[in-house]
């Protein structure tokens, strides 16, 4: 039996994305108007059946409607409601979206950038293989976000510095792909950050302290052991994927989410050394047009990915669809999904 994909939506171009979602995540699709009868279909499916969930969230009230509906049925904290199943629809960036991103339901967050019915369909290409990924064990893997004709490159850190060599090939690879230099610089100052995050704000002692937090980042020291730092690059000729990731899975994600929500609002904000995750920063990926990707299994492991779309100039390059995905686990569970 297939999985269900629910959707809560009046909008005609979120059925068609989802639509094409579903038949690249091998699920069975399930479309509602109403938000009693998407709540009765969570209450009486098995926890095993429910894929994916999608809320049209551009009407906050209504929104909240659901929410407090899903509650008094299934319970906001039943196991049935794994957050990272969730996939929010909104028009508006996540900053301007406050409510949605103090929902205890929050897990996935689409900006619908599609207008039409062929902008739909792309999109939900371009998303249907999250969605599959999030459906394994475990959503770690930036290659599965891709089609199987993919280009696929690993690198593994032997030391900090390494990273000014990574960006600049990485970068340098773009152009000759035929990226315009400014979105390629773009592109590139992410991956700086990706990386920088994995190398010195990831790392945690026994007390949960980050040793390295306040640490010059142009130290030159070894990563050996857990402090491993491994670049994946992943390029399909439409769009290209970067991600880093760390032994450590110390992502906290109530904190990310508070950094992505409010901070990115600032337009002053900088990363700042001495400030505890800033390397969370990454405030103008998002902004600039760049999808990201967040899977943590606590204790074990953090994978961070930044996803951008090829186009011609940019102003299209800012405008492309986008989302921010976060899938948590914890080391004794097994996925619901």
């Amino acid at each position: 039996m297939k999985k269900k994909l629910i959707l809560f939506s009046k909008t005609p171009e979120d059925l068609i994305f989802t639509t094409q979602i579903a038949i690249l995540a091998g699920l069975e699709i399930h479309p509602y108007l109403d938000a009693r009868k998407v709540v009765e279909l969570i209450s009486e499916s098995d926890e095993k059946e429910l894929g994916a969930i999608f809320i049209d969230c551009a009407d906050e009230k209504a929104f909240k409607v659901f929410e407090s509906i899903l509650q008094e049925e299934v319970g906001l904290f039943s196991e049935k409601i794994n957050t990272n199943r969730f996939h929010f629809i909104c028009p508006k960036d996540l900053e301007n979206s406050p409510l949605l991103a103090q929902s205890p339901l929050f897990g996935n967050f689409i900006v619908r950038k599609y207008v039409d019915a062929d902008e739909a369909l792309h999109a939900g290409k371009r998303y249907g293989y999250y969605v599959r990924s999030t459906l394994a064990q475990r959503a770690f893997g930036l290659k599965d976000y891709f089609s199987a004709k993919a280009q696929v490159q690993s690198i593994q850190l032997k030391r900090s510095t390494q990273k000014i060599q990574v960006v600049e090939a990485i970068r340098s690879y773009l152009i000759k792909a035929r990226f315009p230099s400014r979105i390629a610089n773009v592109i590139a100052n992410s991956i700086d950050e990706l990386v920088m995050n994995s190398v010195f704000t990831a790392p945690t002692d026994d007390m949960g302290n980050r040793p390295l937090d306040l640490t010059p980042r142009d130290t030159d020291f070894e990563l050996n052991e857990k402090n491993q730092v491994e670049v994946t690059v992943v390029f399909d000729a439409g769009q290209v994927g970067v991600s880093s990731s760390d032994m450590f899975g110390s992502l906290d994600k109530a904190r990310l989410i508070q950094h992505l929500s409010n901070l990115y609002a600032e337009e002053k904000y900088q990363i700042r050394a001495n400030t505890k995750s800033a390397g969370l920063g990454l405030n103008t990926t998002f902004k600039t047009g760049g999808s990201l990707v967040f899977v943590c299994e606590k204790g074990q492991k953090t994978e961070v990915a930044v996803i951008f779309e090829k186009q011609d100039n940019y102003r299209e390059f800012k405008n492309q669809f986008r989302f921010l995905g976060t899938q948590f686990y914890h080391p004794s569970e097994e996925s619901p999904l």
